[in-house]
């Protein structure tokens, strides 16, 4: 016979499996629960007491098996012990929970989801929901990303409830190289937004700044005497597109001192007061690709200077350290993953020199 666990064969009439040790033959006298599905640290299971269907879990399979057994002979009463909580309750919950430790662009973003995603569950009971049903059904309507994004709030609100679930499968995210501009776009860039409303935008972008950054900046943090960009705190867009003062940044790495390396920078915050950048960011997005578009290059946005950033200072030879110091990465791989990207396109335009070095 095969073992009920691993499904290995095992003697007939064996008591227990001597590949995993599970137990195959139970006492007549024992209450009969199903297999627990195990799922970090929690193992759980519904079963069926007085003909409702009850979730049970334990923080071991043993635990498990003891309230589920316990729940069969009506010992505890398990199912009134977990009162029904809708997939809508449970996200409110968890944002409403988490109000002081996440950024209010966060919060934002999360209430959009709320609101948007998967609609037709937010009012159902969530250990009556089909996930991978309710995935499937919004692949049909959003992007990959969109989905991961949204369940992987719905993931943090269930396990904020003491809810685990099973496995499900998420589509696959579509990987796009985010536009960038090389050390030639760069200077037409700079040529063609001088004077302009967005200058600063761009010449703060060209420095590595996130977009969060330079909104905070004022001109108490910007020392032109010394060349220094100090870099203390954030503005994100928080509820009802107000913008939202933060003391700290996204990363600790993100709290730095940035080296001014454009000497326009200098001329352009020399007589300003006050908060550094007064345009609307979805303004600025747009005039800053307006200008890219025009111009032949690449529309890179606001992130996209930071990207850019990378690619100048992997041109100039920077180390990743610092790369990573200036523009305030803390994870090497994202530097790393950048810096393989550019050696690639490095390589590229060196073949293509030399095809035509050799063409008629």
């Amino acid at each position: 016979m095969k073992c009920k666990r691993c499904k290995r064969e095992i003697a007939d009439n064996s008591i227990y499996c001597n590949w995993c040790g599970h137990q195959q033959l139970t006492a007549s006298n024992e209450v009969r629960v199903p297999m627990p599905m195990r799922k970090g640290n929690t193992w759980f299971a519904q079963l069926t007491v007085d003909g409702q269907r009850v979730y049970v879990s334990g923080e071991s399979e043993e635990e498990y098996y003891a309230k589920s057994r316990a729940a069969k002979s009506e010992l505890i009463e398990i199912k009134k012990a977990a009162p029904k909580i809708t997939l809508g309750a449970a996200v409110d919950n968890y944002i409403n929970d988490n109000d002081a430790v996440l950024s209010p662009s966060t919060i934002n973003a999360y209430k959009s989801y709320r609101r948007t995603r998967f609609k037709a569950y937010m009012s159902e009971d969530v250990e009556q929901i089909n996930y991978q049903r309710m995935i499937n059904e919004e692949c049909k309507k959003v992007s990959p990303k969109t989905v991961h994004n949204a369940f992987r709030l719905v993931t943090a609100s269930l396990k904020h409830e003491g809810i685990a679930i099973s496995e499900v499968n998420l589509p696959q995210k579509h990987k796009t190289e985010r536009p960038w501009l090389d050390y030639q776009q760069i200077q037409i860039l700079l040529d063609k937004c001088k004077g302009k409303p967005y200058e600063l935008g761009i010449l703060l972008g060209l420095h590595g700044l996130r977009r969060s950054e330079m909104l905070h900046l004022t001109s108490d943090d910007v020392d032109t005497e010394r060349g220094l960009i100090y870099v203390r705190g954030a503005s994100v867009i928080g509820e009802n597109n107000k913008l939202t003062d933060k003391a700290t940044n996204k990363t600790t790495s993100s709290t730095r001192t940035v080296n001014i390396v454009i000497p326009r920078l200098n001329d352009v915050v020399k007589d300003k007061k006050g908060r550094l950048i007064t345009t609307n960011p979805t303004t600025m997005y747009g005039l800053i690709n307006g200008l890219c578009e025009k111009n032949g290059l690449p529309k890179v946005g606001v992130h996209g200077l930071r990207h850019s950033f990378a690619s100048l200072a992997y041109h100039l030879g920077w180390s990743e350290l610092t790369t990573m110091r200036e523009g305030g990465w803390s994870n090497p791989d994202t530097v790393h993953r950048i810096y393989t990207h550019l050696a690639a396109q490095d390589a590229n335009e060196d073949i293509q020199r030399m095809k035509k070095f050799y063409s008629p």
